[in-house]
């Protein structure tokens, strides 16, 4: 059953914008097919399809259901921004992994110091939809990293994966911890003082001794992370 995003209105859905493009003009549906709709809470609505526009359609609910799919812990990924193409994927990768939140930073390495809301907001919608999550991950605008330290207080427990660490990845450092960040860097690294201020804050492991990309190394800490803690 197709998923998409759209808003609730007392025991109706209605579906706009570029999901109501997807569902009409790409994948040509009609009044009564089958749909599951998202309003971005907790629940799985799954809807017939009463009514068709010109811009919209109308959702009838047939039945709410819990999403399954939903996070256990809060976790926030901390990402240096990176170039377009690794942002993208790391959105979608660590949605698909149980990430929460995505706080982008910049710092000395960092040459994309910005980024598009409307690209990203695509970026988020897509990936939620692929692993069924029905609340929609928020991505904030980028903060320095000099912003970090105290950002990391609100936390139980931050891990920040360097690539010159040697302290490797310990799964009890995550018993009892429900509020998790995560540090990663993007393809240029960190500079020594930067290194220094993150290792002060946070637990500092290595993932290896191969130099991942990073992407790839958002992936592998993710997984550790999500699946030591039964996220």
């Amino acid at each position: 059953m197709k998923r998409f995003f759209g808003r609730k209105n007392g025991d109706k859905i209605i579906i706009e914008g570029n999901e109501f493009n997807h569902l009409k003009k790409v994948l040509r549906m009609n009044e009564g097919d089958k749909i599951i709709a998202n309003v971005d809470d907790e629940y799985d609505y799954f809807c017939t399809i009463s009514k068709m526009g010109k811009n919209d359609c109308l959702a009838n609910i047939d039945e709410i259901k819990l999403c399954q799919a939903l996070p256990k812990r809060n976790i926030t990924l901390f990402q240096m921004l990176p170039k377009k193409e690794y942002f993208d994927n790391i959105i979608a990768k660590s949605i698909e992994l149980g990430i929460n939140k995505i706080v982008p930073f910049t710092s000395q390495y960092t040459m994309i110091k910005d980024i598009r809301p409307e690209r990203v907001q695509t970026q988020v919608m897509t990936a939620c939809k692929q692993c069924e999550r029905s609340k929609l991950v928020e991505v904030t605008k980028p903060i320095k990293l000099k912003d970090l330290p105290q950002m990391l207080e609100e936390y139980d427990l931050a891990i920040f994966a360097y690539e010159n660490e040697e302290s490797p990845f310990k799964p009890e450092i995550l018993t009892g911890k429900q509020n998790i960040a995560i540090i990663v860097g993007n393809e240029a690294g960190f500079n020594e003082e930067e290194a220094m201020l993150l290792k002060q804050c946070s637990h500092s492991i290595s993932l290896g001794k191969r130099i991942l990309r990073c992407d790839t190394a958002v992936i592998t800490t993710l997984a550790l992370v999500s699946v030591l803690s039964n996220n």
